[in-house]
């Protein structure tokens, strides 16, 4: 059984007894404004050329963003101005939806409304051709949720002028002017979230398991803001209003001196609020004294932590405490299932990798174990990704995360915002995002998108309807699609790319978006269906199919990374001699100059600003010095040469579940948590949810006094990596090769001969452990790397060297690690992450000889070599002296001769 644990916290957040209202978010300048909006109630058209006009009470739209006639007719010749009219209030339900009816080939949805005549009686076709076209909407229903989206803004666009949608705002794509002239004019609208009168107030954390911290990370104070990221209200609902649906929500918090990262999932609801706990102040902001009857209501959260992103199982496992609050009588109170999934429910192991949890007749909980991938992908959903932003956009939003722009996502649906930041952060592999990095921003902390360095944040996209951002933002709006880019900040575009590889990914977007659209998955979070109790393998085959399509995805963008960064690792600048100040600076240890100028002249500006970013920096010194990154980044190296190389295929996967998944399908079974220590004959009814009971956990088999960390199942401790075991990477190059020298008898002599060194080498650290002279055993050892030279056959893979180099750190030999290094490098390889991080943490951390403190051997050996040249100097000396001797005396014999004859 595995020794992790599922979940790590449960917290209850509210509205507490403090009751401190939220503080007015201050920025710098003039850059934010607060403002709001009244939503739209009708909308009209009107034709001024035909004498009508702007009807009581109304709007008119006469100018386009940016500044044309906003004439629904535009450019058309024989047909009239056309204008549209809307009207704002809140005497009557407003219009959630807009939209466009072409008459004769569509059918008027049954909830829809379309505007057929003017004010005056006229005829409100739009359409300049014959076919006529209508304008609808949709509205309200008068007992709808006080917090649905509604239409708070619409506009008017000329797209063959070169009009765009304003950001946040959904365009109509159907075109108002079918005829054959005419400008291509189209209708856009934004929604907002427009809420009855309320207060707002910080959450507090009103209950909490378990009681004590635990040791591996303390319970982060600032949980109920992310539990409740708008803060928690007290709100006034018209009587006719119906309760609206639990709102899930997911965020990242960083703990442990942000060395690790915690997943919080919560569900938000609304629970009644009793007038009696009211002040007078607080009727009046609320209206209740108007005469009208009025419903109070307040939120609520729950929420789990945990270190794993089982966003799916604790979204089924919250929205089941939370039904059972609504309902009852229950044999089981809500703290014992609390305290089974944190305390019983075993984590999924190799042997046993899928964990079934049946709550109860109808509702069970599905587990798989985590993926070991070569590439970290905690929390992230690159399916939201692409079916949230299409391929264009995502590729976008990449550069932009690639260039470190302030970026800002947004939307309604606060469970998509951190699967997309996540997807976003591990898109760019191997380069990590460092900068300031929250998912999904409390209102109360949203002050930081002021921060002059680089962010990558989430937001609800009610911030909006309060402020305004900074100019210098970029935007990304995840439910209409659109990404705004400052005017100084284009430079951040995909025009920069490479072209050859950016097409590549864009086309392979869109064949995996068209299969997923084709499947019909929703590109919004929804819950897993629940199915039949019976069919096992319901929920582990759709998660299956899911996770597939998601390392599909991120394979892509691993190919674009890799092929940006090909033949990086040419311009890398190992340190041969003793550091000085300033030797562990990227500029010492990367040629960056040489890099710029190796890619493709049209591109040099993208990288130019790429090797200017503080993450690029962070990938070269984490590529040149041990870190937790060390794997990831030899696979990365791996399929770099194999793309740059042209040795792997279109159709070939780096990533997939049948090498990185597990091969066992064995399930485990538990079954609903028991009444065990339950007092006998009692029935648990709730009218809201109840602050926990800890005594209802699990009486006498967890007592209340244990702290956390007593418990089993708490601590995931990793295993130490031996630098004498090959990675994933080696482990198959070595099984390749023997493969391919197997039917070779001499090939597989030799390929048997280097498994026997490496043998050899992967017992030699205790071999000179045990050693008297271990210096000497040392160079011993180098010898035998350069005997492997010099039979030509070495392994195929570092690991002998890297385990020299290791001892050469531990008995601080770093000269000969450095001749050891230059010996690699000999053989044609460029060292992987793990070796050269250990070569760098060699030569920085061993101590190197000094010049005035030299043995007496190093100097009798000197002056041997000085007096040995000087020999040699004096022999070839002596040697072409005697052969210019003899070659005189043949001279002269020769011209004796030539006189003798003339004579």
């Amino acid at each position: 059984m595995s020794d992790t644990r599922i979940a790590d916290y449960f917290v209850i957040a509210g509205l507490g007894d403090k009751k401190e209202p939220v503080k007015e978010i201050s920025f710098e300048g003039s850059t934010i404004k607060a403002h709001d909006h009244v939503p739209i109630t009708d909308i009209c058209v009107i034709f001024p050329a035909l004498g009508e006009g702007i009807p009581p009470g109304y709007g008119c739209i006469e100018y386009t963003p940016s500044g044309l006639v906003a004439d629904l007719n535009y450019g058309s010749i024989r047909s009239p101005e056309c204008y549209l009219c809307y009207k704002r209030g809140r005497d009557k339900p407003p219009i959630t939806d807009i939209g466009v009816l072409y008459d004769g080939k569509e059918n008027l949805m049954r909830d829809s409304e379309a505007i057929l005549q003017t004010p005056y009686g006229k005829s409100a076709n739009v359409n300049n051709a014959g076919a006529k076209t209508y304008i609808t909407f949709r509205r309200a229903r008068l007992n709808s949720p006080p917090n649905v989206p509604v239409v708070t803004e619409i506009c008017v666009i000329v797209t063959s002028k070169g009009d765009k949608p304003p950001h946040s705002f959904c365009k109509i794509d159907k075109n108002l002017n079918k005829g054959m002239l005419g400008s291509d004019v189209f209708l856009c609208y934004k929604k907002s979230m427009v809420k009855s009168d309320s207060i707002v107030y910080q959450p507090e954390l009103l209950s909490r398991y378990p009681l004590r911290d635990i040791s591996r990370y303390p319970l982060p104070p600032s949980v109920p803001l992310f539990c409740l990221p708008m803060g928690a209200t007290i709100e006034a609902w018209a009587a006719t209003a119906s309760e609206p649906k639990p709102v899930f929500s997911t965020f990242v918090l960083t703990v442990s001196d942000a060395s690790e990262k915690v997943y919080g999932s919560a569900i938000s609801f609304y629970e009644p609020c009793d007038i009696a706990e009211l002040d007078e102040q607080q009727r009046l902001a609320l209206n209740l004294g108007n005469g009208c009857k009025l419903n109070l209501r307040k939120n609520k959260a729950i929420c789990l932590l945990s270190s794993w992103p089982f966003f799916d199982t604790f979204e089924r496992f919250l929205r089941y405490l939370h039904t059972m609050s609504k309902t009852g009588p229950h044999e089981i109170p809500i703290e014992r299932y609390v305290g089974y999934l944190l305390l019983e429910i075993p984590f999924p192991s190799p042997n046993q990798p899928r964990v079934l949890v049946q709550l109860n007749e109808n509702v069970r909980l599905s587990l798989s174990q985590p993926e070991d991938l070569p590439v970290p992908r905690r929390g992230a959903s690159f399916r939201q990704l692409l079916m949230n932003l299409g391929p264009e956009n995502a590729l976008q939003l990449i550069v932009l995360v690639l260039t470190e722009q302030k970026v800002l996502l947004h939307s309604l649906r606060p469970d998509v915002l951190t699967s997309v930041a996540e997807a976003a952060a591990m898109g760019i592999f191997p380069l990590k995002w460092i900068c300031p990095y929250v998912p999904l921003c409390p209102l109360a902390l949203c002050d930081v998108i002021n921060s002059p360095v680089p962010f990558l944040l989430g937001v609800d996209s009610r911030f909006f309807d309060l402020y305004d951002p900074p100019p210098d933002v970029c935007c990304i709006d995840l439910d209409t699609n659109q990404i705004y880019i400052p005017e100084e900040k284009k430079y951040s575009v995909l025009k920069l790319l490479p072209k050859r590889v950016t097409r590549q990914l864009r086309h392979t977007l869109s064949d995996i978006g068209k299969k997923i659209y084709d499947a019909g998955w929703s590109y919004s979070h929804t819950p897993a269906p629940e199915g039949n109790i019976l069919d096992v393998d319901s929920d582990f085959n759709r998660r299956k199919k899911e996770m597939s399509t998601e390392l599909e995805i991120q394979e892509a963008f691993l190919r674009f990374m890799a092929t940006l960064f090909s033949g990086y690792r040419n311009f890398l600048l190992p340190l041969t001699r003793a550091p000085d100040i300033g030797a562990t600076d990227s500029r010492s240890l990367f040629n960056i100059e040489g890099f710029v100028r190796s890619r493709d002249k049209s591109c040099t500006k993208f990288y130019g600003y790429l090797v200017r970013t503080q993450i690029f920096s962070r990938f070269i010194e984490e590529r040149s010095f041990v870190s937790d990154m060390d794997s990831s980044l030899a696979f990365f190296d791996e399929v770099s040469d194999k793309i740059s190389g042209g040795e792997i295929e279109s159709t070939d996967r780096f990533l997939d579940l049948e090498s990185h998944g597990s091969a066992s399908d064995r399930t485990l079974f538990l079954t609903p948590p028991d009444t065990t220590g339950l007092p006998e004959g009692v029935h648990y009814t709730y009218s809201v949810f109840p602050t926990l009971d800890v005594t209802l956990v699990y009486p006498g088999r967890v007592p209340v006094s244990i702290t956390p960390d007593a418990l089993p199942g708490q601590k995931n401790v990793k295993p130490k990596f031996s630098l004498s075991q090959r990675t994933q990477q080696e482990t198959r190059l070595l099984i390749k090769a023997a493969k391919r020298h197997a039917d070779i008898p001499m090939l597989w002599a030799k390929h048997v001969l280097a498994t026997c060194f490496s043998l050899w080498f992967a017992q030699l650290p205790a071999y000179v452990r045990q050693s008297k002279n271990p210096h000497k055993t040392l160079r011993t050892g180098f010898g035998v790397l350069q005997r492997l030279s010099a039979l030509k056959c070495s392994p195929p893979d570092e690991t002998c060297h890297r385990v020299m180099i290791q001892l050469c750190c531990e008995y601080s030999q770093p000269a000969l690690a450095v001749r050891v290094f230059m010996e690699l490098r000999k053989r044609g390889f460029q060292a992987n992450a793990v070796t050269y991080g250990v070569y760098h943490k060699t030569v920085l951390e061993a101590d190197w000889p000094l010049e005035t403190n030299k043995s007496a051997s190093v100097l009798w050996n000197k002056l041997r070599n000085v007096v040995m040249g000087v020999a040699q100097f004096k022999a070839a000396g002596q040697l072409r002296a005697s052969r210019m001797a003899e070659a005189a005396s043949i001279q002269d014999s020769e011209e004796q001769t030539l006189v003798v004859e003339i004579v």
